[in-house]
């Protein structure tokens, strides 16, 4: 293996060790977090809805850490910024303390997503320089295969730490631990792994600006399409709260099943990364398909069709984690890559946003099944169209 490679490799592991233990802290209580808005309160329109604008502060404020990234080459200030404000996770039950019903727990989930936001366009755009030498699908693969160990892991523990505490309370203080621990080992990170050159070197900061071209802004549609008809994970893990088995094995049980679901992103995300370095744009056909089949699942509303749709959702998640990022890189100059993954990640915040609130007031009418499955077969159609044609024209 040559010194480039091992760099690359180096980069990419480093990066992969701070998101694991990230996502032990963040993904570890996000399967619990629908449930516990549910038990403070809020309905299955707000839970969507929250959560939804959540993601959505998560992928604008990319927006704003890609031009950042892009004008002042401040990585390490926006990587440390954000994974810094994690710190909201550990402080939700204040929200119960204090009695203020969801709305405080609700700003806390908000206001850990926007710093998600902050961190990710530095990141990935630091992984994108970093792929050439082994190729993109194979870096973002290793690095969501990575990131997903600690999303698997984090779940399991909350799940763990709920069911030896008795509540929801002990398991979010308890979250202090793995945090402490990401940020010493961020500082490890960052005083050991260098930056790849064309990113750290003065001389990036005066290259002359790039455009969107017609075939990344039409990618970016698409993927932003896409989302606006992808069944969101929160209320699959509401609706599995309803059911019979979940009201008879306990509140332990939602978390388990988002586990699940980041179990099957961490294996298929390297598996599509692969394939993507192999066929290119013509692998995200697949998970744009697959995508139909959520909704359609999970409105059913039987524990079994929930779990199907929990497997489903992690296939697609782990698409979106890899071959989605990959093929941004692909089609964008270097010179506004950081910008176009922000611009990426909002539309996916904008899908998530209103995918949301539709499904969640489909859910809280109790709307017939056929219903949902028209609204998705029309989001997915369009997506596909807009696919075909940044693959034809490539």
């Amino acid at each position: 293996m040559d010194e480039e490679r091992r760099k690359a490799y180096r980069l990419i592991l480093s990066f992969g060790l701070v998101s694991l233990l990230g996502d032990i802290v963040y993904e570890g209580s996000r399967g619990a977090i629908p449930e516990y808005l549910k038990l403070l309160g809020a309905s299955a329109a707000v839970v969507g809805v929250v959560v939804g604008l959540g993601e959505l502060m998560s992928y604008f404020s990319r927006l704003l850490g890609g031009f950042l990234a892009d004008r002042t080459r401040s990585y390490w200030l926006l990587i440390f910024l954000g994974y810094g404000l994690i710190a909201a996770i550990p402080l939700i039950p204040l929200s119960e303390i204090l009695g203020l019903g969801w709305i405080l727990a609700a700003a806390l989930v908000i206001l850990e997503r926007f710093g998600k936001g902050i961190r990710t366009p530095s990141r990935d755009t630091v992984i994108s320089f970093a792929s050439k030498s082994i190729g993109g699908g194979r870096a973002f693969g290793i690095h969501e295969l990575m990131d997903q160990v600690g999303a698997t892991l984090g779940p399991l523990l909350f799940a763990a730490a709920i069911a030896s505490l008795g509540g929801f309370r002990g398991a979010f203080f308890l979250s202090l631990t793995p945090y402490a621990l990401l940020m010493a080992t961020l500082l490890y990170v960052r005083a050991s792994v260098p930056l790849p050159v064309e990113v750290a070197s003065p001389g990036a900061r005066e290259r002359p600006r790039g455009a969107l071209g017609r075939r990344a802004a039409a990618y970016l549609a698409a993927v932003g399409i896409n989302a606006l008809g992808l069944f969101p994970a929160s209320l699959i893990l509401y609706l599995a709260g309803e059911t019979p088995e979940v009201k008879a094995m306990g509140a332990w049980l939602p978390p388990v099943l988002y586990a699940l679901i980041q179990l099957v992103d961490a294996v298929f995300a390297l598996a599509f990364g692969l394939l993507y370095d192999k066929y290119k744009l013509q692998v995200l056909i697949f998970p744009f398909a697959l995508s139909t089949l959520v909704p359609i699942l999970a409105l059913q509303k039987s524990f079994a069709a929930i779990v199907a749709a929990a497997l489903v959702f992690g296939l697609v998640l782990g698409s979106q984690e890899s071959v989605y990022r990959a093929a941004v890189g692909d089609l964008t100059d270097p010179s506004v890559r950081a910008t176009a993954y922000g611009v990426f990640s909002a539309a996916l915040g904008l899908g998530s946003l209103a995918a949301g609130a539709v499904y969640g007031l489909v859910i809280d009418l109790n709307a017939p099944l056929w219903l949902g499955a028209a609204y998705v077969a029309a989001t997915q159609a369009t997506c596909l169209a807009l696919l075909l044609y940044v693959v034809k024209t490539e």
